[in-house]
């Protein structure tokens, strides 16, 4: 990575989507037509994903353990200085931090195979064309990211969260936040599978088993399952096992981890304390709801029928009126936006309704995009209408 000097950054626009792998099962008309656009989109176009497509590849040997098939990423808020130090700037990241760009494959190819498995799902007169296109899309999808020899990511994660400057590079416990999209991949999975070659669900199911069993025994799980905030690791470990088992046995760990969260964190300030001590920390805190309202959902036997418990509610809905006062941090002020800000609290304001049953169905319902500067994206208006 290049010299760079301490200078201002514009405030990062985090988090641009926030992740809904549980869609109720009457969306709106409109939601329905964005759905069959993005199914579209993904047909029109040959492009399929693997952590080896990128440009900057794990450069730890494989003899080491590393290798061009392991998911590589870079600690994002560490700086060279001009002598050639490392310092860390809270809430700041590198650009270069980016080059690696596994973490963007892992995320594209979640997000496909999640939207096309909502296709088979819910557009109740898809063409015959479509589907048949989009079953075959979700299993070249598959097979490229998680079954060729060539292409194929290795399950344990190893060299996510690197820091720049180490020799030889290691990952850490933060590697769940690399790979907390393929949350996606396991609840597109339910929805479709179905329709999928029964040999690829099995050899996919396999994968997913072998980084759960990783997880549970790897230093670097043990670390994340230990951290001041297992939420992350929680999600996917239970999302996984979910795929994995495909019955109500699954949502055992989810309600656990959800139990001694609350146990551990039982005010709703308490939940946010180690996102306060960041300069980002109106960041911090949306992205720790979106896993704390994630660990309520796998704590249902059927995540999308959302049948939370009423003082699970409570305590989520406390907390969504916490995170409504929290002022901006040190890189946050003045650049945030409090309308951007308000606006994402919204989205789980509407999660909670939804459940409450409060949510109308309107052909043209969505907010108007003001507060999601450069993340208002097709996909988050289409599955707004899923909440």
């Amino acid at each position: 990575m290049s010299a760079q000097t301490k200078t201002p950054l514009s405030t990062p626009k985090q988090p641009l989507e926030i992740l809904l792998p549980f869609p109720r099962t009457s969306p709106n008309s409109h939601s329905l037509r964005l759905l069959g656009e993005l199914v579209n989109e993904i047909l029109s176009n040959e492009e399929v994903y693997s952590v080896t497509y990128s440009p900057v590849l794990c450069p730890v040997p494989k003899d080491e353990g590393g290798g061009r098939k392991q998911l590589f990423t870079i600690k994002p808020h560490w700086w060279q200085t001009t002598n050639g130090e490392w310092e860390w700037r809270d809430g700041q990241r590198n650009p270069d931090a980016a080059r690696p760009q596994g973490q963007a494959q892992l995320e594209s190819l979640s997000k496909s195979v999640h939207i096309l498995s909502m296709g088979l799902k819910y557009i109740p007169d898809i063409d015959t064309e479509v589907r048949q296109r989009s079953v075959e899309k979700i299993e070249k999808l598959l097979k490229v990211f998680f079954i060729d020899p060539d292409t194929r990511m290795e399950p344990q994660v190893r060299f996510s969260q690197c820091h720049p400057g180490q020799d030889p590079m290691r990952g850490n416990d933060m590697f769940v936040i690399a790979i907390r999209y393929l949350i996606l991949v396991d609840q597109a999975l339910l929805l479709s599978g179905d329709h999928i070659d029964r040999h690829l669900l099995t050899q996919v199911k396999e994968w997913m088993t072998e980084q759960v069993t990783w997880m549970e025994s790897s230093e670097q799980g043990l670390k994340a399952r230990q951290a001041e905030k297992p939420l992350w690791y929680n999600v996917i470990f239970a999302s996984h096992r979910q795929y994995i088992d495909g019955d109500a046995s699954s949502t055992t760990h989810a309600s656990k981890a959800f139990t001694d969260w609350i146990s551990n964190h039982p005010k709703s300030e308490d939940a946010f304390q180690e996102s306060l001590r960041h300069d980002n920390r109106r960041h911090r805190c949306l992205f720790t709801l979106e896993s704390i309202f994630l660990l309520a959902s796998l704590a249902t036997p059927t995540p999308e029928k959302q049948d939370v418990p009423d003082d699970s509610k409570k305590y989520l809905r406390d907390c969504v009126e916490y995170v409504q006062t929290v002022t901006k941090g040190p890189i946050e002020d003045p650049l945030e936006d409090d309308i951007r800000y308000l606006a994402r609290v919204a989205w789980f304001d509407r999660i909670l309704d939804s459940w409450d049953g409060k949510v109308q169905e309107n052909e043209e319902e969505e907010p108007d995009g003001e507060g999601w500067e450069n993340g208002w994206c097709k996909r988050m208006r289409m599955m707004w209408g899923f909440v």
